[in-house]
C-alpha cells in the first residue's frame, strides 16, 4: 500500500524546493530546482512562471503517486507578483532584495509613524506604492498582488490567498491595514485579506493535479513565509525554544515570542502557532557571497572539504565584511557594500573563502548581541537550510559565536517545515507540539574551542570597525542578469 505523504514546497531565492513527508516527518523524496534573479542597478525580480515550471518539474517526482493529505507552501519573502484575473502575472515578481521603494519606504514611516516593522525598501507595502507610481499599467492590469507563495497556491487551486506571517512584512500591517495608507495612494485593497499560515484556502484543481503529480482535491493551506518553515522544522514553537538560524541565499535567525512584542531594528512576524510571533534578524547575502567565491575561483577541487578548510589557521589572516548587496539587521543600510581586506599574492581560494566564512559568522554575532541587548538570550543555535550542509562553516559558527551549533535531525529547511504545516492544517498532528520531538533531535553538535573563541572575539571588533567604515554604494550594484 502506498504511503501517505504529506508535501511542502518552499520558493526559495535561488530556487525551489519540494518535500514529501511521512507521518513520522522523515523526508522520503525530495527536488530542488533552480531559477535566476535578474539584478540590475537596485532592482531585484524574478519569473513567477519559473517558479511555476520548478513546481511542474519537481513535485511529479517527490509525490511519486504517493496519496497526498495536504500541500502547504513557504517562500522568500516579502516577494510579490501582481496577476491578472486568470491568475498569470502581468510583469515581473518584486523580490525581497528589490531596493528601489527607499523613499516610498521613508514617506510610509513619516506617515505611519512608530511601527514594529520600520521603514525600508525590504517590506512589501512600500514595493506597493513604487509599483503604483513607476508601473502603473501593470497594476491597471491586474486583478490582485500575491506573494510567491499565494502565487503558487493560486496556480494550485485557482484561489487568492494571503497568509498573516506574509502581510507582517507588509509595513503598516498588524491584524489590519491603517486607513491612511490606502488614503495616501498605497494600493494594499489590491492584497488578499491575511489568514493564519494553517488555513485551508483552497483544493489542487484538476488541471493543477495533471501538471504536478498531487491529487485533484488535495487540501491546500494558506502556507507562509519561509522563516515560519524553518522555525517548525527546528521545533521552534514558544517563547523560550532556541533560536534557529537558516542560511540559503541570505541568513535569517528565527526566534519565538509572545504576540506583540517588539525589539527595535529587527523583523516581526506572525508565526503558525496561536499567541507566537517571530522575531527575525536577517543578512542579505551570505550565500551567494560564497557562492561568489567559487564562481570567482573556479571552485578548485575540494574547496569546501570541511578537513582541509579547518586545518587553516583561524582566524584568517583576511577580514570579510559580506554585505555585497546592501544590509538588513541591525543596520538597515541598502546602500552599504562589502570588503575583504588584508588580501597579499600567498592568499588562494581556501583562504578567501574562510574569510567569507568567519564576515557571516560575524555578521551573524552582531544579530545576536542585538537580540540579548534587547532582553532575549541566545544560548545556543539551531541551523537549518543549504548552510547548515558545510560542516567547516558550522564549526566556524561556534568559534565565532562562543556557542554551540546544533542541526536538526532533518536540516532540509523551509519546505520541511511546510510539509509540517500542511499535516497541521489537516490533523496529521494535532498540535505543533507534536512535532517538537520528531524535529529537534539533533544530529550534529558542534561546540566552540575556547582559545579560538578568545581570538575570534579580538577580531569581532576589528569586524565592527570595518563595517562602520565602509564607504556606501555609488554606483548600480550589479548589470545584467544572475
Amino acid at each position: 500500500m502506498t504511503a501517505r505523504v504529506t508535501v511542502g514546497v518552499d520558493i526559495g531565492t535561488t530556487g525551489l524546493k519540494a518535500v514529501a513527508l511521512d507521518d513520522r516527518a522523515r523526508v522520503l523524496r525530495e527536488r530542488t530546482v533552480r531559477y535566476p534573479t535578474r539584478l540590475a542597478g537596485m532592482g531585484a525580480e524574478q519569473d513567477a512562471e519559473a517558479w511555476w515550471r520548478a513546481a511542474c518539474e519537481a513535485l511529479p517526482e517527490v509525490v511519486g503517486g504517493a496519496e497526498v493529505t495536504a500541500v502547504a507552501v513557504t517562500c522568500q519573502a516579502p516577494t510579490m507578483v501582481a496577476v491578472d484575473a486568470h491568475g498569470d502575472p502581468v510583469g515581473p515578481a518584486l523580490t525581497w532584495i528589490d531596493r528601489r521603494a527607499m523613499a516610498e519606504a521613508h514617506e510610509i514611516g513619516e506617515l505611519l509613524g512608530t511601527s514594529r516593522n520600520g521603514p525600508d525598501p525590504y517590506h512589501g507595502t512600500a514595493k506597493l506604492l513604487w509599483w503604483a507610481r513607476q508601473r502603473p499599467a501593470e497594476l491597471a492590469k491586474a486583478e490582485v498582488v500575491l506573494h510567491a507563495n499565494g502565487f503558487l497556491v493560486r496556480r494550485l487551486t485557482g484561489e487568492s490567498s494571503l497568509d498573516d506571517s506574509g502581510a507582517c512584512l507588509m509595513q503598516g500591517w498588524d491584524g489590519g491595514w491603517p486607513a491612511a495608507l490606502a488614503d495616501a495612494g498605497v494600493p494594499v485593497g489590491m492584497l488578499p485579506a491575511a489568514v493564519p499560515c494553517r488555513t485551508i484556502v483552497g483544493r489542487v484543481t484538476p488541471e493543477a493535479a495533471a501538471l504536478t503529480g498531487l491529487p485533484a482535491g488535495t487540501p491546500v493551506a494558506a502556507g507562509g513565509i519561509d522563516a515560519v518553515g524553518s522555525a517548525l522544522e527546528a521545533g521552534v514553537l514558544r517563547p523560550g525554544d532556541p533560536l534557529t538560524e537558516m542560511t540559503g541565499f541570505s541568513t535569517v535567525t528565527v526566534l519565538a515570542v509572545p504576540r506583540g512584542t517588539a525589539v527595535p531594528g529587527l523583523i516581526h512576524s506572525r508565526h503558525c502557532v496561536d499567541g507566537v510571533d517571530l522575531v527575525l534578524t536577517a543578512q542579505v547575502s551570505t550565500g551567494a557571497v560564497v557562492d561568489w567565491v567559487r564562481a570567482l575561483t573556479g571552485e578548485p577541487p575540494g574547496l569546501l572539504d570541511s578537513g582541509p578548510l579547518l586545518e587553516r589557521p583561524r582566524p584568517t589572516r583576511l577580514l570579510a565584511a559580506p554585505s555585497f548587496a546592501g544590509e538588513r539587521t541591525p543596520s538597515w543600510d541598502a546602500r552599504v557594500r562589502g570588503a575583504v581586506v588584508g588580501l597579499d599574492l600567498g592568499v588562494d581560494a581556501r583562504d578567501l573563502l574562510l574569510a567569507v566564512f568567519e564576515g557571516t559568522a560575524f555578521a551573524l554575532r552582531a544579530d545576536l548581541d542585538a537580540l540579548e541587548a534587547a532582553g532575549h538570550p541566545v544560548p545556543s543555535v539551531l541551523c537549518t537550510g543549504g548552510g547548515a550542509k558545510s560542516e567547516a562553516w558550522l564549526q566556524v559558527k561556534a568559534d565565532v559565536l562562543g556557542r554551540e551549533i546544533q542541526v536538526p535531525v532533518t536540516g532540509h529547511g523551509a519546505a520541511v517545515g511546510a510539509a509540517m504545516l500542511a499535516g497541521l492544517a489537516v490533523g496529521v498532528w494535532s498540535s505543533p507540539e507534536d512535532v517538537r520531538d520528531l524535529a529537534v533531535v539533533p544530529s550534529r553538535v558542534h561546540r566552540p574551542d575556547p582559545e579560538r573563541a578568545a581570538r575570534y572575539t579580538e577580531r569581532y571588533e576589528l569586524f565592527r570597525r570595518l563595517r562602520e567604515t565602509l564607504p556606501p554604494l555609488t554606483h548600480p550594484m550589479v548589470q545584467g542578469e544572475s
